[in-house]
């Protein structure tokens, strides 16, 4: 039996990457190779050795409740789908929001900012 998927016309593209899996969180806080922050976001990334980006985005619960939480979380993959073509492959990438502001702030300006943190954390080291 073959299962077909079927979407909308309205219903956005398929994220670009593979979801991270609870040991890759781990590996990735005990020893980030990169960590930008901003007033609205912490970003940890560590290289590996082959493969495109894989990404995770972490909320802590008191960022709010499950409403509030969900929202962010959705804002934060969508801005992450919108960054994800320029992003260079081989490397592991948490996005931790660090406050309920990014529920309702302003969708354009948060999404330069975690554009211009994950260019920052992925940059060669050579300045490349």
């Amino acid at each position: 039996m073959q299962v077909l998927a079927v979407t909308s016309a309205s219903a956005p593209p398929p994220t670009p990457g593979r979801r991270l899996a609870t040991r890759d969180f781990d590996r990735i806080y005990r020893s980030p190779a990169r960590r930008q922050r901003s007033s609205h976001f912490l970003v940890l990334a560590r290289q590996r050795p082959s493969g495109g980006v894989r990404w995770g985005i972490s909320i802590k619960a008191g960022l709010g409740n499950a409403v509030m939480r969900n929202r962010i979380r959705r804002r934060v993959r969508e801005a992450l789908r919108h960054a994800s073509p320029e992003l260079p492959a081989g490397w592991d990438v948490v996005v931790q929001p660090r406050s309920t502001s990014v529920a309702t702030a302003d969708f354009a300006a948060l999404s330069r900012e975690l554009e211009r943190l994950l260019a920052a954390a992925l940059r060669d080291k050579q300045g490349r």
